[in-house]
């Protein structure tokens, strides 16, 4: 694709809307000019806190660079304005074309649509002028017309319409498939790819069909594929390459493929997320990943190795320290989860029966103990007078970082609309725990 991509996704990386308004809408890697993209996928438009971002290309070199400053206003807005201009002018690669270029008025229409969403943070008034510039484009080649799509895609899923998110991703992808999309930046497909598959994950339980985890998790997939930096030989190897650039991307992957029924696949995703995440020195999703892959086996017949999975990755639990709190309480609340995953599978013979009363126990003192510190922060915010913690965003939920944290308890295991639209967990899980939920009756 011509240069206005690259020149106008380029201040992306700069501002600090992308670090948050996409949390993996347009994972940009830093470069040093305005003529070459280095990018990946794209999700949601949010602006939370800026910490440990699932956004950028991560490597175990740049994961603590993350939260370093970004470049001056000023330098984005006019690489945003030069990035349009180079683009008006034809690449001495670009086939012949016999559409009129565009119009001053028309490259203005797509400035201000761009302007919105990276610089006002408004996905609504972006939607709006994206709209009509895709009308505008009409007559243009078919690579500029699927990045504009692409974004609007953003626009749809930051403004929690996953459904027209998902439809506007494949169209970008119909296009860059068709004649003259091998004409845009290599990093346009694996860009919608993971776009829709977070769209398709931010639905929410309950309403994403089988048929859908599944097509997400052939997304994720092949945006890992593609994103993977060296000519490995095999598509695994591809596939973990890129996870260690974006774990957060291969965590997604393994709760895609639990939701389509592959509990196998499911954590093997989840392991590969998990050293992922501990290649780049983030034990605490590490950790999550790693309970996650149990998780997945004891949805499955294989409980011989779901329960070593489970039961080694409880025992890791101990070495997750940090300073985010929240990430620790989430961390909690997985390993409770695990401890009744693999409770569940224990209470199904009758010689692991008092093993299986003692994991439960276990959770249910671990998540208790969670909920009395959670309130006792709470308390102490109040009696220094700062107030409660302010809500979060509203945004399409599919992140590692979505999960439960403090509000999990054991009696919420005995509802099943936590259990499968929340926890995501499968039929054949849930048939477990309620069996083992008897014991307390």
């Amino acid at each position: 694709m011509r240069t206005i991509w690259s020149g106008i996704l380029v201040i992306v990386l700069n501002i600090p809307l992308v670090a948050t308004a996409f949390r993996a809408s347009l994972n940009i890697a830093r470069r040093p000019s305005t003529t070459h993209l280095n990018l990946i996928p794209s999700p949601p438009l949010e602006i939370p806190k800026l910490a440990n971002e699932p956004n950028s290309i991560i490597t175990s070199r740049s994961y603590k660079s993350v939260q370093s400053k970004f470049d001056s206003e000023s330098i984005q807005s006019n690489d945003l304005v030069n990035g349009i201009r180079e683009w008006l002018i034809p690449s001495a690669n670009a086939a012949t074309s016999a559409a009129a270029p565009p119009t001053s008025g028309e490259v203005k229409l797509l400035r201000d649509a761009f302007g919105a969403l990276y610089g006002e943070r408004n996905p609504t008034k972006a939607e709006e002028l994206l709209s009509q510039a895709i009308k505008a484009w009409e007559r243009q080649a078919p690579d500029e017309r699927a990045g504009l799509y692409r974004v609007r895609g953003d626009c749809f899923a930051g403004m929690l319409k996953p459904e027209l998110a998902v439809q506007d991703f494949t169209t970008a992808l119909d296009l860059l498939y068709g004649p003259g999309g091998d004409l845009a930046d290599q990093e346009e497909i694996p860009a919608a790819r993971l776009g829709r598959a977070r769209a398709q994950l931010g639905m929410g339980g309950g309403t994403t069909t089988k048929e859908q985890y599944a097509q997400a998790a052939e997304d994720y997939q092949i945006a890992l594929r593609l994103t993977a930096r060296e000519d490995w030989d095999t598509n695994a190897e591809r596939e973990e390459d890129g996870a260690t650039r974006n774990p957060y991307a291969a965590w997604e992957w393994g709760m895609a493929r639990r939701g389509a029924g592959d509990f196998k696949g499911a954590s093997e995703s989840h392991t590969i997320a998990s050293r992922a995440f501990k290649e780049i020195g983030d034990r605490p999703r590490s950790v999550i990943s790693a309970l996650d892959a149990g998780i997945d086996l004891a949805a499955s017949d294989n409980l011989k190795d779901a329960r070593t999975s489970l039961e080694k990755a409880i025992k890791s639990t101990t070495a997750a320290e940090g300073n985010d709190i929240e990430l620790l309480q989430r961390v909690i609340a997985k390993e409770g989860e695990a401890r009744i995953a693999l409770a569940s599978i224990l209470w199904g013979s009758k010689d692991t029966k008092p093993e299986a009363e003692d994991q439960l126990f276990q959770a249910c003192a671990r998540m208790d103990q969670l909920q009395v510190d959670a309130d006792a922060r709470k308390a102490l915010r109040v009696k220094k007078g700062l107030g409660p913690e302010p809500p979060a965003p509203a945004r399409l939920r599919y992140t590692i970082d979505d999960t439960v944290g403090p509000e999990a308890s054991c009696t919420r295991y005995k509802n099943q609309e936590f259990l499968s639209k929340t926890l995501l967990w499968p039929e054949s899980l849930q048939e477990k725990v309620s069996k083992l939920n008897k014991l307390g009756e």
